[in-house]
């Protein structure tokens, strides 16, 4: 049976039935008594060899042992101070330090690294040009009219559009043409 928790705030609150309650509520939480166990258990339910199975090692441990002999502090300490020595004793040589990347010069042509050098800066330049010509505000005027002025020339929003149309066309180029022209 288990008590709730609405049911202690209910109950009257006289210090020993508190005492009871605590205990009942311990009680419940514990679950009910585990029965003792006795070693004529232990070995009835266990078989022998699964208890004699792992004993504890006899032998003194031998893991800091180098050649038959215990090191010395003084063995510590020149090997702390000395050259690195393999296992066979023999001196440990270094490997010659890798040779120097030389510089090789491209094979490829003065014109071709001045094309990849300068291959965005040209394509800026070209569409920054194209849609500096006057047909472009023509088309602007014929489609978008409430972006040029009565003068002809564009408004600020217009401007901004205009901008954001040459990105788009930039970045397509970039990303699209040119790759696949690289093919």
């Amino acid at each position: 049976m288990s008590t709730l928790l609405s049911d202690l705030d209910s109950s009257p609150a006289a210090s020993s039935k508190d005492g009871d309650l605590v205990d009942q509520i311990l009680k419940e939480m514990n679950g009910p008594p585990l029965p003792s166990a006795s070693p004529a258990m232990i070995s009835s339910q266990m078989p022998n060899t699964a208890v004699n199975s792992y004993s504890m090692a006899t032998n003194t441990a031998t893991a800091h042992v180098i050649g038959g002999a215990h090191p010395t502090p003084a063995d510590f300490a020149a090997a702390m101070h000395s050259q690195p020595h393999s296992a066979g004793g023999a001196a440990y040589q270094e490997a010659p330090p890798p040779a120097p990347v030389q510089y090789r010069p491209s094979k490829r042509s003065y014109v071709q690294r001045f094309g990849e050098e300068f291959k965005i800066p040209i394509l800026v330049s070209i569409i920054v040009f194209i849609f500096s010509l006057p047909v472009i505000n023509v088309l602007f005027a014929h489609y978008i009219p409430s972006m040029i002025l009565p003068t002809g020339q564009l408004t600020t929003i217009g401007l901004m559009i205009k901008s954001v149309v040459a990105g788009i066309v930039f970045w397509v180029l970039q990303r699209i043409i040119v790759p696949l022209l690289s093919l």
